[in-house]
């Protein structure tokens, strides 16, 4: 993200935030650095999550908030980290949400069906109407599934992960 204060600190700099793979060599001690995105999708991008039954080992889709117009999220996108083809989901005129969170279709399967086998859900305000909810957004096809109405509003930057009940009991 550049400038590398912008987010703490007022300044008229334009910020741009660009999506990275930095690879560490531990035999070398070398390190290699990629922008996922070709320059025409560029795009600022933030708070970044995979499907958790792949933590640790490589996957192939990132979903991230659409950080634009900075500070708002406007929608967040789908991130093929391979071939850097980006999908956008945009609230549209008006709303803006917080992170995407991605809950796959089954927790407990070690190797889901597909990687992005799941729902994506966020938090949107719609700024004009004074009304919030939550989408469930199909994370394999990126078409909305279902709108829940909130009875109040959660703030922007709101961070939160969606657990299982068997999760939480073994959380004591």
């Amino acid at each position: 993200m550049t400038p590398a204060d912008s987010i703490f600190n007022e300044s008229d700099d334009r910020l741009e935030s660009v999506l990275t793979e930095i690879r560490l060599n531990t035999r070398t001690g070398e390190s290699t650095r990629r922008a996922i995105l070709p320059p025409s999708s560029q795009v600022n991008l933030e708070v970044g999550m995979v499907n958790r039954n792949l933590l640790g080992r490589k996957t192939r889709y990132a979903y991230l908030a659409v950080a634009e117009p900075w500070p708002k999220v406007s929608g967040f996108a789908k991130v093929d980290l391979a071939t850097g083809e980006l999908t956008k989901f945009e609230y549209g005129e008006g709303r803006f949400g917080g992170e995407p969170c991605f809950v796959p279709m089954d927790a407990a399967a070690a190797t889901p069906r597909g990687e992005d086998d799941g729902y994506i859900l966020s938090f949107v305000h719609d700024e004009r109407a004074g009304t919030s909810e939550l989408l469930v957004v199909n994370a394999a096809d990126m078409r909305l599934e279902a709108t829940v109405q909130l009875p109040s509003r959660v703030p922007y930057g709101f961070h939160g992960t969606f657990i299982t009940g068997d999760e939480l009991t073994t959380q004591a």
